[in-house]
Order: C-alpha cells, then sequence, then structure tokens
C-alpha cells in the first residue's frame, strides 16, 4: 500500500512501531512535542496497512489459550493438539509462549487445525476460540484482543452463576463481546480438580484438562466435524491413556473424569445487560512505591520516564502498543522497574498473619524469595507520632492530638505491657484512650480530642503489632520503656503466595488465607501505613559487630534499606530457592555499606569544613594585624560605603609584599573542595537521586539473568548487567578496575585534603605514589568502602561453559565476588543434567531405565576446585543454615581477595517440589 500510486511512496519506513502515540496525560504529551520539534518527520516513518488480512486456510480452527505457568495449559494444549488430530486428521500447529516465568506468571498458547497444511509461522491474530483458565486475565490483558466476530470465549468462574460471572467482566469489555456477537460460557476448573484429583499437588495442573471439555461443549468443531460424544471421549481416554498411562491408572481416569465434567458442566451465558462502560481510562498511573522515587538524570535512568514510556503500557496490558522508545533499542531498564508490577492477580491465598503466635524468630521474612514479608520493630511513640503525620498530611489538622500524645503513649506502653503475647495493639490503643479521658477533666475541648482520638484510631485500622520476648518482654526487663512493638506485613504487590513463609513457621503465626477483594483492601492498606512507618532503630537489630558476626545476623533484615536491596516484582517462579540466596547477598551487601557510607559522608562534610578553614585563614594570614595605628587609619580610609576584606588588605599591605597568593596552591585547593563536595553528592544523591550503589552485578546468562531482566521488570535497585552465558567473571574482572579507578580518584582527594590539613607537603615521592595510586594501595578502611563487584551465574555458567572464565578470575588474584547459585540441573532450559549433580540424579539427559541408572558421572566439586586456586575465600552454603550463611557472606565481602560463595538453591519446578519446599529440601541437602 505504501509504493501503490496513491500511496504515500515511502522510501524509508518501519513497520509494526508507532514513533508518536495518542497522549494519555499531559506529560506524555509534553513529551509529544519535544520529539516532535526535534524531529518534525519522525510521525511519517512509521508505515501501517488499512487491513491486516487473516492467513489462515479455509476452514481452520484458531485456539489462543490464556493461563498461568504451572497449571498444566501445555499439557492440555498437548492433550488437545493430539486429539483434534486423531480425530480430524487435520494438519495441527501449536505455539506456547512463555519466557522465564515457568511458574505463577500469566503464559499464552496458541493451537491451529486446518484441513489443509499451514503456513503461518507466528501467533495468530485471528482466533476463533479464546480459553482462560486465569480467572484474573482481564486483570493483567484483554483476552478478547482477535477474537473474531461471533467468536467463543470461556472463562474460569468460582460458582455457577451466570449473572455474578457477567457482572465480574469488565463494563468495557461487555460493550465488546455484545457488539462483536461473542458468545461466552464459563466452568469452575478449580472445583472440579479438586473434587477430582485424588493428588493435591495435581489440582492446579489438572484444572486446565477440565477446559478440554469445554473447548469441545462450546466450540463449534463437533457440529462442523460430525462428531458424537462416544467418539470423542474415546480419543480423549486415548491420548490421556499415552500421556499418563506410565504413572497409573488412577492418574488416568482422574483426568478423564475432570475432562467429562468440564464438557457437562460448561454453561453459556445469555442474557447480558449493559451498563455505561464510562470513558475509560488507558494508562494507569504509577504505582505508589514508584512514585515516592526520586527523578534521575540522565533520562535513561529515570524510572518515571521508563514508566511513562513503557511500564504505563504493560501495566495495562497493552505492552505490544507503546511507541518507540530508546529504552528497548539500546537494551536498557533503569533501575528497580519491578515496582511496576503488582503480583496480587496470580494467588489465590495470601499468608495471614496471627501477632498473638509470633515469637519474632525471623524465619519468615528471611526465607521469603520474594521480600514480601518484611519485619520491623517501632516504638510505641513512633507509631503514634505516624499516626498523627498521616492525619496532618491527608488534610485534617490536629489541635490536640500532639499536647497529649506523650501521655498517651505511655499509656499505651503500659497497656502493652499489661497485655503480654496476646495484646492487639487496637485493643491496647482503646485502653490507653479509654484510661486518658478518664484521667482527663471535663472541659471545651474535650469533644475536640474525642473527635481526633477517634481519627487515630482509624488510622491505625486492624495493622497489628506482636509483644514478642526479644523486641518487648527481655528489654523491658533489663530497661523500662525501652521495649519495641514487633510488626509483620505483606507487600501485596510482590508476594507470589508460595506460602515458603508458612512452611518454616513452626509456631503456627501464618496461615494461608483465601484471598477476596476485602483482603485485597485490607493488605493494601496495611502496606500503605508500613511504609509510613519509621526503620526499625539500630537498638533492635540484635547485632553487636556485624564485620564481627557477633549477634542474631538474620535481624539484619529489620532494616527496610537492607530487605529493600531486591525490590522483586520480576519472572521467578513461586519460592525460588535462587532468589532468597540472592536477596540475602544483597541485603548483607547493604548492611555492610550502608553504616559504613554514613561514617564515611560525615567524615568528608567535617573534612570539607576543615579544609575550607584551613583555606580560609591561609588567605589572610599574610594580613599584618599587630599595628593598631595601621587598623585605625585603615578603618577611617573609607569614610564612604562598606569595607571589604580585599580593601583592608590593600591598605594594610599596599605593596602586596606580604599577601600574595600562591596561584598553583589556591587552584589545587578549589579542585580539591571541589572533589571532596562531589563526592559528597554522589553518596547522598548523586545521578539516580539515591546515592552511591552498594554494588555492582554481572550476571551469566541464565535463570538469574532471565527472570530478573524479562522486559520490562528488573528487581535490582543497583548497577547490573548480562553478556553472554560464560563470561561474567571475566567482565567482572574488567569492571572491577574501571570502578576501582574511579574510587581511588575520591581516596587521592581524601588523602590529598589530609596531607594539606597535616601541613605536609607534597615530596617528588609522594607525587609519584599519588600518581600511581590504585587499589592495591588502599587502605583497610578504603577497601570496605568499595562497593563490590559480583558475578553471578548458575550450574550451566560457573561449572561447565564459564568454568575457565571463573578459574581464571580466582587465579588473578582480583578481588571480585562470585555467587553461584548451586540448583544441581540446568533449571533455564528445562532441568537437564549438570556437572554440579551427584550420581544417580534423574534428570533430563540423565533417565532413569533399565539400562541406564540416572547420572554417572561424579559432581565436579566446585568449592575444593576453588580452594586449590590458593588464592580465594570459599562459601559453601544453603539458605536453610543462615548463620552459616550471613557469616560467610560477610567474610568473603570483607576479604581483600577473590570470593567465591556456592549456594545450593533449590529449584521448585525442575527438582519436582512444592512451591514452599526451599527451607526443607535445603535442610536436607545439607544434613543428608
Amino acid at each position: 500500500e505504501n509504493m501503490l500510486p496513491e500511496g504515500s511512496q515511502h522510501r524509508f519506513f518501519y513497520l509494526g512501531i508507532d514513533f508518536v502515540s495518542d497522549p494519555q496525560s499531559p506529560i506524555e504529551e509534553a513529551s509529544n512535542d519535544s520529539l516532535l520539534q526535534a524531529y518534525p518527520q519522525v510521525r511519517e516513518l512509521a508505515v501501517k496497512g488499512s487491513v491486516n488480512p487473516d492467513l489462515m486456510p479455509q476452514g481452520a480452527l484458531t485456539i489462543r489459550m490464556h493461563s498461568i505457568g504451572g497449571w498444566g495449559a501445555i499439557t492440555t494444549g498437548k492433550n488437545l493438539a493430539m486429539t483434534l488430530f486423531e480425530l480430524l486428521d487435520w494438519e495441527i500447529r501449536a505455539n506456547p509462549k512463555y519466557g522465564s516465568e515457568k511458574k505463577g506468571q500469566p503464559t499464552t498458547y496458541y493451537l491451529a487445525a486446518a484441513p489443509e497444511p499451514i503456513r503461518l509461522n507466528c501467533e495468530y491474530r485471528y482466533v476463533d476460540v479464546v480459553m482462560s483458565p486465569d480467572p484474573n486475565v482481564f486483570s493483567h490483558s484483554n483476552p478478547l484482543d482477535g477474537l473474531k466476530p461471533g467468536g467463543v470465549f470461556i472463562l474460569q468462574a468460582s460458582g455457577s452463576d451466570p449473572d455474578a460471572v457477567w457482572a465480574s467482566i469488565p463494563a468495557l469489555r461487555q460493550h465488546e463481546i455484545v457488539d462483536r456477537g461473542i458468545r461466552v460460557f464459563f466452568l469452575d476448573g478449580f472445583s472440579i480438580a479438586r473434587d477430582e484429583a485424588s493428588n493435591p499437588e495435581l489440582q492446579l495442573r489438572m484444572q486446565g484438562n477440565a477446559f478440554q471439555g469445554a473447548f469441545f461443549a462450546a466450540s463449534p468443531l463437533m457440529a462442523r466435524a460430525s462428531l458424537d460424544e462416544t467418539r470423542l471421549f474415546g480419543a480423549i481416554e486415548e491420548q490421556l491413556r499415552h500421556k499418563f498411562g506410565a504413572k497409573g491408572e488412577r492418574v488416568v481416569t482422574d483426568n478423564l473424569r475432570v475432562v467429562r465434567r468440564g464438557f457437562d458442566e460448561t454453561r453459556e451465558i445469555t442474557d447480558m445487560p449493559l451498563h455505561s462502560a464510562g470513558s475509560p481510562r488507558a494508562l494507569p498511573n504509577a504505582p505508589a512505591m514508584l512514585a515516592a522515587r526520586p527523578a534521575a538524570e540522565p533520562a535513561l535512568g529515570d524510572i518515571h520516564r521508563f514508566w511513562q514510556r513503557t511500564g504505563a503500557y504493560y501495566s495495562a496490558g497493552c505492552g505490544s502498543d507503546r511507541p518507540a522508545d530508546p529504552f528497548q533499542a539500546l537494551s536498557l531498564l533503569p533501575p528497580v522497574t519491578g515496582l511496576m508490577r503488582d503480583m496480587t492477580q496470580i494467588r489465590f491465598e495470601y499468608p495471614h498473619w496471627q501477632p498473638e503466635k509470633c515469637t519474632a524468630c525471623g524465619k519468615c521474612y528471611t526465607v521469603c524469595p520474594d521480600s514480601a514479608l518484611p519485619g520491623l520493630v517501632v516504638k510505641p511513640g513512633d507509631l503514634l507520632a505516624t499516626l498523627v503525620r498521616r492525619i496532618e498530611t491527608g488534610g485534617t489538622p490536629t489541635v490536640h492530638l500532639r499536647r497529649v500524645s506523650r501521655k498517651l503513649e505511655t499509656l499505651l506502653h503500659d497497656a502493652c505491657d499489661k497485655g503480654g503475647c496476646d495484646t492487639h495493639i487496637g485493643t491496647a490503643l482503646e485502653s490507653a484512650i479509654a484510661q486518658l479521658l478518664a484521667d482527663m477533666p471535663a472541659s471545651d475541648s474535650r469533644p475536640g480530642l474525642e473527635r481526633e482520638l477517634e481519627l487515630l484510631r482509624t488510622e491505625l485500622g486492624n495493622f497489628d503489632f506482636a509483644i514478642t520476648a526479644p523486641y518487648w518482654k527481655v528489654r523491658e526487663k533489663q530497661n523500662p520503656g525501652s521495649g519495641g512493638l514487633f510488626a509483620l506485613t505483606l507487600n501485596p504487590a510482590t508476594c507470589k503466595g508460595c506460602m515458603a513463609c508458612i512452611n518454616v513457621c513452626k509456631d503456627g503465626a501464618l496461615s494461608a488465607q483465601p484471598q477476596d477483594d476485602i483482603a485485597i483492601a485490607r493488605m493494601r492498606e496495611h502496606w500503605n501505613l508500613w511504609r509510613d512507618l519509621p526503620n526499625t532503630p539500630p537498638e533492635f537489630a540484635r547485632i553487636s559487630d556485624l564485620d564481627n558476626k557477633i549477634g542474631a545476623l538474620e535481624t539484619l533484615l529489620l532494616d527496610k534499606r537492607n530487605y529493600g536491596s531486591m525490590a522483586c516484582g520480576d519472572g521467578a517462579c513461586l519460592g525460588c530457592g535462587e532468589k532468597t540466596a540472592i536477596h540475602l547477598f544483597t541485603s548483607t551487601v547493604s548492611a555492610l555499606m550502608q553504616p559504613r557510607v554514613e561514617r564515611h559522608v560525615k567524615r568528608l562534610k567535617d573534612l570539607i569544613t576543615r579544609l575550607e578553614t584551613h583555606v580560609r585563614h591561609q588567605l589572610v594570614a599574610g594580613v599584618d594585624l599587630s599595628d593598631a595605628g595601621a587598623l585605625a587609619d585603615a578603618s577611617l580610609a573609607v569614610p564612604d560605603g562598606d569595607l571589604t576584606l580585599s580593601r583592608l588588605a590593600d591598605l594594610l599591605d599596599s605593596g602586596h609584599e606580604t599577601t600574595l597568593v600562591d596561584r598553583t596552591w589556591l587552584k589545587e585547593m578549589g579542585q580539591l573542595l571541589a572533589s571532596l563536595r562531589d563526592l559528597v553528592w554522589r553518596y547522598e544523591s548523586g545521578p539516580s537521586g539515591n546515592g552511591r550503589a552498594t554494588m555492582g552485578a554481572v550476571n551469566s546468562t541464565g535463570c538469574t539473568s532471565v527472570w530478573a531482566s524479562s522486559w520490562p521488570y528488573n528487581p535490582y535497585p543497583f548497577p547490573w548487567s548480562s553478556h553472554l552465558f560464560q563470561d561474567s567473571p571475566s567482565m567482572a574482572l574488567g569492571l572491577f578496575e574501571g570502578h576501582m579507578v574511579r574510587m581511588a580518584e575520591g581516596f587521592r582527594a581524601i588523602r590529598r585534603a589530609e596531607d594539606v590539613l597535616a601541613g605536609e607537603a607534597v615530596t617528588p615521592e609522594k607525587a609519584r605514589f599519588y600518581q600511581r595510586f590504585g587499589w592495591h594501595d588502599f587502605s583497610h578502611e578504603e577497601w570496605q568502602l568499595c562497593p563490590p563487584v559480583v558475578a553471578i551465574g548458575g550450574d550451566g555458567a560457573m561449572y561447565d561453559i564459564g568454568f575457565q572464565n571463573l578459574s581464571r578470575a580466582l587465579a588473578s588474584g582480583t578481588p571480585i565476588k562470585v555467587l553461584v547459585l548451586d540448583t544441581q540441573v540446568y533449571s533455564n532450559t528445562g532441568g537437564q543434567a549438570c556437572t554440579s549433580g551427584f550420581i544417580g540424579q534423574v534428570a533430563d539427559m540423565s533417565p532413569y531405565g533399565k539400562v541406564g541408572r540416572g547420572k554417572q558421572e561424579i559432581r565436579k566439586e566446585i568449592g575444593l576446585i576453588a580452594m586449590a586456586h590458593r588464592t580465594s575465600y570459599v562459601l559453601q552454603s544453603a539458605v536453610s543454615h543462615i548463620p552459616h550463611l550471613l557469616g560467610g557472606f560477610i567474610d568473603g565481602l570483607n576479604s581483600q581477595r577473590p570470593a567465591l560463595f556456592n549456594i545450593y538453591a533449590v529449584c521448585p519446578a525442575e527438582h519436582g517440589v512444592p512451591d514452599d519446599a526451599m527451607d526443607r529440601q535445603s535442610r536436607l541437602a545439607v544434613e543428608s
């Protein structure tokens, strides 16, 4: 169409993208204006056709399935494809679509059947049937997109009321359904699977098979192919026996009953009343945690710009509609874009906390792979101050609350102390308020106070805290009034519902509860309050010396900054052991670096003040102040106007014999002060607005790189890069050297400033030292201020293809850090055997049968090999043994030599264990 006579006849153009989008906000409109001003012709470079033709053969049947990873959509699709082939003898094309999200994330499956060859080899734009085992599909995408007029839509829905199911569909999509004549069917596949699955672990997977039955009940295929039920279910049973026969008759019959019930229980919605669809907002507002982050310079690091041009489109379920953008063109992501993602809709249950049973042992917030369950300790006074501040920032000024807050704090403390472990903070606050009012005489201000106290109750809501031994009872016994309230608050945006926290809670303080709209609203309210609460005070960390590993090391996670060292929102599977190991590592790095940086910035500011004073004194040192008469004459020499310091110097030293300034010295002092001020800026704010990063990472290709960079989501708040499968240690070596050059520049400026203040001259020898000053010359204190450069990889990257790179890095003695996630299989590519596995392991490429007995090779012990290099610190540990793991991290990070951390990581998807089994499996791996 472009090249036709009536077309635009562009010789250079782009297909499939837009450079200028329809603005959805004033900011986007301004961005478009700026782009068009810089590139006036850019809109014309995008060429689109008038119609996208359907190229499927005549009589073809095209299907799209929306599901969640781990729910058996691919198995259902395979069974359906083979059944269609057996029944119709047609050509079948199947295209499962998923990225790193093996479990817990939305996936799509395409299937086409046709009586003649299918020439398309891509995602199908036009489909006849859409099946959605995912009940929340409308929250993250538009399942009706591409569904032909008169097509069939089959939805997972609980209950049997068609009116309720219809009401659950967004009004905008209801209008779309009616306008295009789409037939809507529904069934409760979950209920069917729960009833029929004899193995509870197969319930999620088997619900997909119910949709196979629903497909034949709702689609036009049976009528088109003149099929009867006997022939249909005979073919289905044949395929189920072929697929599951080796697993036993029970599995086959369970699946067959599920398909049969799916066929029988599928219902059509025929009554479709319409209401006003309103004016839909095309793009959502930025999530609160993202909106709270500062803007960054340059724009390529600015998460707010990224949200406007990319993130908002993905959150609205229309990622493919976004305009062309330099972020994707350059394969760049700003830090922590995982904040854009909300995992609420992939959970059916959530961990519910019962504070009266909690002992604050810390196992739950330690094992959580999604940093979704932070612990926090708050003083009663800080809690009240936060509630008052929230009332005031919400638009309601207070007159009385601050005046009585000290008295209320004392009463609240007494109520908590009296109630003990069974105390709910809401009940304690009620008691404190009642006592406060009882102690107050009647006055005109009392009604106003009562209204404000009611606002305080409302602001707290049902947010709860626990009275625990380590943070309340023990501290109150040692020092009355020093106790803290322990809170465990779920982040609804990152929790995927793996329930690993429940598995490790031996006190029964956590339990799985069904998720509904009321629970979601409550979780979001609690999380908003948690965000406003102050950080855990340092005295509650229960660590007396972190560098020497003295104390309860897991309590370093009570610091919000440490726990937030990964934002999550990524594509990792539920219960991913790799993520827990990485989160604990990044939290340890943060815990080590944060206090060092705070002390360093304080020292820098003091150094700047002292250097400024020194320079100031040196500048006036030549002025003779001993002659009182000369001073008096100078004060009278300028009868009108101000007497400036420069004029005074001229009057006292008219020949400039004693007040001449060394220009070279002055230039050096100016450069030193500028360097020191720049260092403070970089630590406190810097280009990112968040200060200097605590670490940097190079990720080998593999599971960890894929789930951490599935566009457009990235969980890390520090510089992160991924290159090839094998070369992260080599890249880390180069990045480390460049990074150390920058660190040396800062330390050189500090050392030179200290020399100036100490009156030490720059000798030729010292000048040569400063010229070649590098990381080999760093003091221990300077080395501890260097953010580590870390190479991250799995078994394949470090044990196998990248082994030579790893060995070279360790042999070099360069103090990079290497974190190996030892899953003992190739997790990213389907669970193939690896040299990290043990003899007898049953995996892809090492099957168990009559001849083969699993893996025949012995395990490559990378820890022993690393120790043989005689250069490196080596840790081999697991997340089940937290003191050993965190202590090893601390020693390795503090050591000024290479460090290899080989951490056993449970992969539920490839190990064939439940999502909550991480801690148990890790412990078995260590102790068996």
